[in-house]
C-alpha cells in the first residue's frame, strides 16, 4: 500500500496511465493490448530465434540458443519482475522513461555476455550476429533513453523481420506487416507517439542491416 502511495505521488497521473494499459476498456485498446503483448521484445526475439535456429542444421546450434535465451531474454525479464514486485517499476512494460534505465542496462549486459560467450566458444556466426546486434541495439536504445522514449517495441520488431528476411528471403515478406501493427498498438494504448515508433523500427533496421553486410557468412 506504502509503495503503491509513493509511486503514485511522483506520477500524479499515474492510476489514470494505468488504467488505460493494464486495463482496456474499448475492443480497440483490447486488441492493441493483445497486438502489444505478442509483438513484445522478448516475444519477438523468441520467436525469431526459433525460426532461425530451425532452419540451421550447424552443430550445437540449439545449446547456444539456450544461451542466448537465458543471457538476452530470462535474466532481464526476471530481473524485470523483481523490479515491479518490489516498486522500482510500475508494471511490466514500464510506462514511465527514466524508469527504464536498469531494466535497460541489464538487456545489454545479456547481449554483452551471449555475444562474449558465443565468440569464446566458436558459436554459428548467425547466432553471434544476432547477439552482437541485439547488444548493439540496446546500447543506442539506452543513450536515446536518457532524454527521449524511443519504442523498444518496434524496434525489435523490426529487427527480427529484417533477419528472418535475411534468412528466408521473399518468403517471410508477410512478416512486414507485423511492424506497423505493432506501432499502432503502443500509439493506440499512448505508449509512444508516431515518431517513437517510427525512430525505433529504422533502429531496428539499421542495427540488423549493418550487423548483416559486416558478417559475410550470413
Amino acid at each position: 500500500m506504502i509503495k503503491k502511495e509513493c509511486r503514485t505521488q511522483q506520477h500524479p497521473s499515474l492510476a489514470m496511465t494505468l488504467d488505460a494499459v493494464l486495463k482496456p476498456s474499448t475492443r480497440g485498446e483490447y486488441l492493441a493490448y493483445g497486438i502489444s503483448q505478442v509483438g513484445s521484445p522478448p516475444v519477438m526475439g523468441l520467436l525469431g530465434l526459433i525460426f532461425i535456429a530451425a532452419s540451421m542444421t550447424v552443430p550445437g546450434v540449439w545449446l547456444w540458443s539456450g544461451v542466448y535465451v537465458m543471457m538476452a531474454m530470462v535474466a532481464p525479464l526476471l530481473f524485470l519482475v523483481w523490479q515491479v514486485r518490489h516498486g522500482r517499476v510500475t508494471d511490466l512494460d514500464v510506462q514511465f522513461r527514466e524508469q527504464r534505465k536498469g531494466s535497460l542496462l541489464v538487456t545489454i549486459a545479456g547481449f554483452g555476455v551471449s555475444w562474449l560467450a558465443m565468440h569464446i566458444g566458436h558459436a554459428p556466426p548467425l547466432l553471434k550476429a544476432m547477439a552482437g546486434a541485439g547488444f548493439v541495439q540496446w546500447l543506442i536504445v539506452f543513450a536515446i533513453t536518457l532524454r527521449w522514449k524511443i519504442s523498444a517495441h518496434t524496434s525489435s520488431a523490426a529487427g527480427v523481420t529484417m533477419l528472418i528476411l535475411r534468412v528466408f528471403g521473399l518468403a517471410a515478406a508477410p512478416l512486414v506487416i507485423s511492424i506497423p501493427l505493432i506501432a499502432w498498438s503502443r500509439v493506440k494504448l499512448r505508449r509512444h507517439t508516431l515518431g517513437q515508433t517510427v525512430a525505433g523500427a529504422v533502429l531496428g533496421c539499421v542495427v540488423i542491416v549493418g550487423a548483416i553486410l559486416l558478417t559475410p557468412a550470413l
